[in-house]
């Protein structure tokens, strides 16, 4: 594995006894990846809540709290990662605390929808400019045999937020108003920026010898705008309405020319020659499949189990917990595997258990509440596949990545994971369509286990093998 210490970089600190205080940069770069995920899902179960407060709203504007974020933190993390590695790291980093901050306390107080919206689009923004800083950020402060392990732990805190946050909403709701959804983030930011203060340290070399390419910046950011918007927004406008149709036929016509015009310009904002790194791209087209099935699961399992079993918000929140806690766990033992064996026959055997946990639903979920049969194994199997293919696959993503592109390309790779679980819950709304029925359930368990299960070959077959380190002698 080659990360920051490729081309010859090693870490000083190798073969010496490792100082607390890379664990406490981890920390904080976890707990920034924690703030920029979170907000992805916990709205969901607030949703109605929000709703409710503001009476006589559209249905339109209702529906840009959730989509808001999502749109705004997929289209920025492309720019993200390119800005951190150009500008420095630590400093947009900052700057994406400071936002999500800014952005916390504007949903949390907001008189009306529209600040609401506005806060929500703020959060996707600078979110997505501490996620790929953050890693970025931790990676070369640990010598390259822990690297997997410690991208295991560092994804592990954002699926184990995920997980848990819509558990977390219902559990405010229950004691509070909405807004402390939002407002509960802010103390947890402020510990974020005290740990960029004291623990981290800045890991690029900024250069600005050339002027980025703003008008590409425009053009990438914008072709991944109208890519989800066109798919967050097609049940509502019409999947056939001039307005769907100007969004994928926009976005497909903007893409090529963007790629084209990276391949040419000295400063690109993405840079193509990164996906002739043949892990990179294989863990890409990977992750494309794999996490469509998380972020659609998370957002089907709670309407699942109200809708047609009719738990209460304590209880999904209840159901859910387990799920998250075994993701973590395995993504922390994935990784330290990782390490020593590689990722080839862990991501294989992770897609397979995930898509028996799909099967599982698909075969045995139905009106009967039989949650210890039919749900709690489903979730147990998922656990243990999502949570290793989550976080493994980000390792695998930047195994053979340059030093100087790391956060570059985890911005890459994030941006195309949060794109894929976006467009698999506006396909998901698609499909239930407001009815919610057993077998509308089963059709997207069915597919959802099929993208799942075209992970292992991809990755036995295609991804490169690894060279790993040699064990030095007793």
């Amino acid at each position: 594995m080659v990360f920051a210490v490729r081309h010859g970089e090693r870490s000083s600190h190798m073969g010496k006894p490792r100082p607390v205080r890379p664990y406490f940069a981890l920390a904080t770069g976890s707990l920034a990846f924690v703030l920029g995920t979170v907000n992805v899902t916990v709205s969901n179960v607030a949703f109605p809540e929000i709703v409710r407060s503001f009476p006589g709203v559209s249905t339109g504007m209702t529906g840009w709290i959730i989509a808001g974020y999502s749109l705004a933190f997929a289209t920025t993390m492309l720019a993200g990662g390119r800005l951190a590695d150009r500008y420095g790291r630590l400093t947009i980093f900052r700057i994406g605390l400071f936002g999500l901050l800014l952005g916390a306390l504007g949903a949390g107080l907001a008189p009306n929808p529209l600040i609401l919206v506005l806060a929500r689009a703020l959060q996707g923004m600078f979110g997505a400019l501490t996620v790929p800083s953050s890693l970025a950020l931790v990676l070369p402060q640990f010598p390259q045999a822990k690297q997997a392990s410690v991208i295991g732990l560092w994804a592990a805190a954002g699926m184990f937020a995920s997980g848990l946050s819509p558990g977390f909403a219902a559990f405010v709701l229950e004691i509070s108003s909405w807004r402390w959804v939002y407002l509960v983030l802010v103390p947890i930011i402020g510990l974020g920026l005290l740990g960029a203060k004291f623990f981290l340290k800045e890991t690029a070399e900024p250069s600005t010898k050339q002027s980025l390419d703003l008008l590409g910046v425009l053009m990438g950011s914008g072709s991944v705008f109208l890519l989800v918007l066109g798919t967050l927004q097609g049940r509502a406008w019409g999947w056939v309405s001039p307005y769907t149709l100007a969004c994928f036929v926009g976005a497909a016509l903007l893409l090529p020319v963007f790629i084209r015009r990276s391949s040419n310009h000295p400063e690109p904002l993405f840079d193509p020659a990164l996906f002739r790194i043949r892990s990179f791209t294989v863990s890409n087209i990977a992750v494309t499949f794999a996490m469509v099935g998380a972020f659609t699961s998370w957002f089907l399992w709670p309407l699942f189990l109200t809708e047609i079993w009719g738990y209460s918000k304590t209880k999904v929140g209840l159901a859910f917990t387990p799920s998250p806690v075994i993701s973590a766990a395995v993504a922390v033992m994935g990784g330290r595997w990782a390490d020593k064996h590689g990722f080839r026959g862990i991501m294989s055997l992770a897609s397979l258990t995930g898509t028996a946990g799909f099967f599982w639903l698909y075969f045995l979920l139905d009106e009967e509440l039989e949650y210890w049969l039919a749900f709690f194994p489903a979730s147990v199997l998922f656990g243990l596949g999502m949570g290793i293919l989550a976080s493994q696959l980000n390792s695998a993503a930047l195994r053979d990545i340059p030093a100087g592109s790391i956060a570059t390309a985890n911005g890459i790779h994030q941006s195309l994971r949060y794109a894929v679980g976006g467009m698999g819950v506006a396909v998901a709304i698609t499909v239930l369509n407001g009815t919610h029925t057993v077998a509308r359930y089963d059709l997207m368990w069915l597919v959802l286990g099929v993208l799942q299960l075209l992970v292992a070959p991809l990755m036995w077959f295609l991804y490169p093998r690894e060279q790993l380190p040699r064990r030095a002698s007793p």
